[in-house]
């Protein structure tokens, strides 16, 4: 329904013994975590949770505070950042360990992943390494079965294994689950209201043919 923690209005319910959830106000207008996130990471480690994740506010494009924070982290973006010039200015390309454009049904997201890639390439100096290897996923989070969701998830299982000292099971391989039939096709994310457009559309003419011969 939204981001992870979204408000504290729909994340009243979650509660069990194996995880815990803790919205906290940043407080600070420049900056999208609270100076207290540290102790908060520091105490929930403490208390023996393997896995902790920290979702920011929205970053800026020199707000990279959470890399300093996290063993582990992902820049979530989408393709709607305007020009190619403008990446150049987003300093978690810099330090993120990877990139996720999620709303891949948006038009140019395929422009946007070619251009993210090689940022993140020039970024990391690696000028003769092939784009298509640097660590940016095209997903579609809302979409059930996602391929690219999928192919995260499997990067992120294997990422945390490396450093970890746990095994963390990815389950199937991207290439196992990305066939299943989504409900709507990505080129037919407007089927329905296409349908609707074509019959008010229909509605409209036949009631101007009907006033014409009225007259």
């Amino acid at each position: 329904g939204g981001a992870l923690l979204g408000d504290r209005i729909r994340m009243n319910s979650v509660h069990g013994p194996r995880c815990f959830m803790r919205s906290m106000a940043t407080r600070r207008a420049h900056s999208s975590t609270a100076e207290t996130v540290g102790d908060g990471i520091l105490a929930l480690q403490a208390a023996g949770f393997d896995l902790v994740i920290l979702e920011t506010a929205g970053i800026g494009q020199s707000d990279s505070e959470v890399a300093d924070l996290c063993g582990l982290s992902l820049y979530v973006m989408t393709p709607e950042y305007g020009a190619a010039s403008q990446l150049e200015k987003i300093d978690m390309l810099d330090f993120a360990d990877g990139v996720a454009i999620n709303k891949a049904d948006k038009r140019g997201s395929q422009d946007a992943l070619r251009d993210v890639r090689k940022q993140v390439l020039r970024n990391r100096g690696e000028h003769g390494a092939d784009p298509e290897t640097m660590p940016v996923f095209l997903t579609t989070a809302s979409r059930f079965a996602d391929p690219g969701v999928d192919a995260l998830f499997d990067w992120t299982c294997a990422r945390l294994t490396e450093k970890t000292d746990r095994d963390w099971i990815p389950g199937p391989s991207p290439e196992a689950v990305s066939s299943t039939p989504v409900v709507v096709p990505p080129e037919r994310t407007r089927y329905l209201a296409e349908i609707v457009e074509t019959v008010r559309g229909f509605k409209k003419k036949a009631e101007s043919l009907a006033d014409r011969a009225a007259r």
